[in-house]
């Protein structure tokens, strides 16, 4: 699978996880870990770009609190706990202003699922905090394919090098109930409702 995303130097990418965790955290719009552009509790899929360490998370106070917040211990986060995703690929008129990164998305790691960069996840989506309630991170729920499975059942959709918006799917989502969400942010997701009840 081509990783354009994944070739940039590894002193831009440090860059671009800094902007993300403190930058874009610190402003009122929700949180880069608790949003996403389909519903929350849905599951969708993303792929790692970027693996965090124990000292970024808790130096970005904002995810760190709201990781707390949700229930897990600090002795919990580790290297790897909070990884940077992309939703869409490939490229765009500038690396920096390109949909793959605009659009990324944090996620929570738990304990117990290894990812390494590359590998496509699934994703229980979150929501923000709002008055009275701490919200729900993103939250990985497993890893479907792995970043040196050349020969998988997931690609970037359509199977077009030249568009610069193409999203994640995998032969068997239509049999599992995954729909595709149109408009500004397409998507292939599993609604919450077959996600709670297993179907």
């Amino acid at each position: 699978m081509k990783n354009n995303f994944m070739s940039v130097p590894s002193w831009l990418i440090f860059l671009f996880l800094v902007n993300v965790l403190f930058l874009s955290s610190c402003a009122t719009p929700p949180l880069k870990i608790q949003s996403d552009f389909i519903p929350a509790e849905s599951l969708r899929l993303a792929q790692v770009v970027t693996i965090g360490t124990r000292s970024d998370i808790v130096q970005a106070k904002p995810i760190y609190d709201a990781i707390i917040a949700n229930g897990i211990n600090d002795a919990e986060i580790a290297d790897g706990s909070v990884v940077i995703a992309r939703i869409y690929c490939c490229g765009g008129i500038t690396q920096s202003a390109s949909s793959e990164v605009v659009t990324a998305r944090m996620l929570y790691v738990p304990k117990g699922i290894d990812v390494v960069l590359g590998d496509i996840v699934e994703v229980k989506s979150g929501n923000p905090s709002t008055s009275g309630n701490s919200g729900k991170l993103n939250m990985v729920t497993r890893v479907v394919q792995k970043a040196d499975q050349n020969d998988g059942h997931c690609w970037w959709d359509p199977k077009n090098d030249k568009l610069w918006l193409r999203i994640l799917y995998c032969d068997w989502m239509p049999n599992e109930g995954w729909i595709k969400q149109g408009g500004l942010y397409p998507a292939w997701h599993k609604p919450a409702i077959l996600n709670r009840s297993g179907n």
